[in-house]
C-alpha cells in the first residue's frame, strides 16, 4: 500500500516576486549577490533562476507543496521590497502595486494562499493607510516589515529608519487596532556596506542567513522591544524570521 503525503502544513514567510518587481529587483542585485560586484551581479539579474522561481506561485510551487505535504502557504514579496527604496513616493506605489499584485494570486486559489502586506515604511501615515487597505480590502494576514527603511537624505547618501522611533507610534496603534501580526524579515547590508573597507565589506563569509541576518535584525528587535512599543501597545503581535540557521 502506498504510502499517502502527510497534509496539514501551513508555510508562512514563503517569497514570491510580482513581475513589475523585476526592475526594482535588478537595481537590488548586490543584496542577492553579496559576494559579487554590483555590476556582474545586476547582469545576472532580473532572469537568473531565482527570479524565476519567485515569480512563480500556480506551478513548480503548488506541485512541490503537494509533493512536501505543505497544504497552506502564506505569500509575501521579496526582500528587500519597499524598504529598499528610497524615494517615498516610488516605495508607496511599489507596496501597493505589489499587495493588489498578491490578493489577485490568492484569489486564484484561495484555498492553498493567503499573504502578508508590503508596506512603505517612510513615514507612519503611509504604513497605516496601506496596512489598512491590505488587511480590511484585500484580506491580507498582516505585514510583511524586511528590516530597517531605507530613505534618501541627499544627493547619493542613503539613510535608515527604525521602528522604534516615536514617529512610528501611530504604526503601531494601527496595527494593534488591525489585530494583525508583523513579521520582521532580515535582509543583505545595502550595496554601500559591502564595499571594501566596511563592517561587511571585509568580512562577506558572515553575510546571510548563519550570522548577519539575526545579528543585524535582533538589533532593530531589541531597539523595539526596549522603546515602550509593546507598554503602549500590549496586543501588538512582532513576528521574526531567520534568527539562527545553517
Amino acid at each position: 500500500m502506498a504510502q499517502k503525503t502527510p497534509k496539514g502544513t501551513i508555510a508562512i514567510e514563503e517569497a514570491v516576486l510580482n513581475p513589475a518587481g523585476l526592475s526594482w529587483i535588478a537595481g537590488s542585485a548586490a543584496l542577492f549577490n553579496p559576494g559579487e560586484s554590483s555590476s556582474s551581479a545586476s547582469e545576472k539579474s532580473p532572469s537568473n533562476n531565482l527570479n524565476q522561481l519567485l515569480l512563480d506561485i500556480h506551478h513548480e510551487r503548488l506541485a512541490q507543496m503537494d509533493a512536501h505535504g505543505v497544504e497552506y502557504m502564506l505569500l509575501s514579496l521579496t526582500s528587500p521590497g519597499a524598504q529598499g527604496e528610497p524615494d517615498a513616493a516610488k516605495a508607496r506605489a511599489l507596496a501597493a502595486e505589489a499587495n493588489d499584485w498578491l490578493a489577485a494570486q490568492v484569489a486564484q486559489n484561495p484555498a492553498r494562499f493567503g499573504a502578508f502586506a508590503a508596506v512603505s515604511m517612510h513615514n507612519a501615515e503611509d504604513a497605516v493607510a496601506e496596512a489598512t487597505r491590505a488587511v480590511k480590502e484585500l484580506g491580507m494576514f498582516g505585514v510583511m516589515l524586511n528590516d530597517y527603511q531605507v530613505v534618501a537624505e541627499g544627493g547619493d547618501a542613503e539613510g535608515k529608519k527604525y521602528y522604534d522611533a516615536a514617529e512610528f507610534r501611530p504604526f503601531w496603534k494601527a496595527i494593534q487596532e488591525l489585530d494583525v501580526p508583523v513579521y520582521f524579515h532580515p535582509r543583505y547590508p545595502q550595496a554601500k556596506d559591502l564595499e571594501p573597507g566596511t563592517r561587511y565589506g571585509d568580512r562577506k563569509q558572515i553575510l546571510g542567513a548563519a550570522v548577519q541576518f539575526h545579528l543585524d535584525l535582533s538589533m532593530h528587535l531589541y531597539a523595539l522591544c526596549s522603546s515602550g512599543v509593546f507598554d503602549e501597545f500590549p496586543k501588538v503581535q512582532v513576528l521574526a524570521g531567520h534568527l539562527g540557521e545553517g
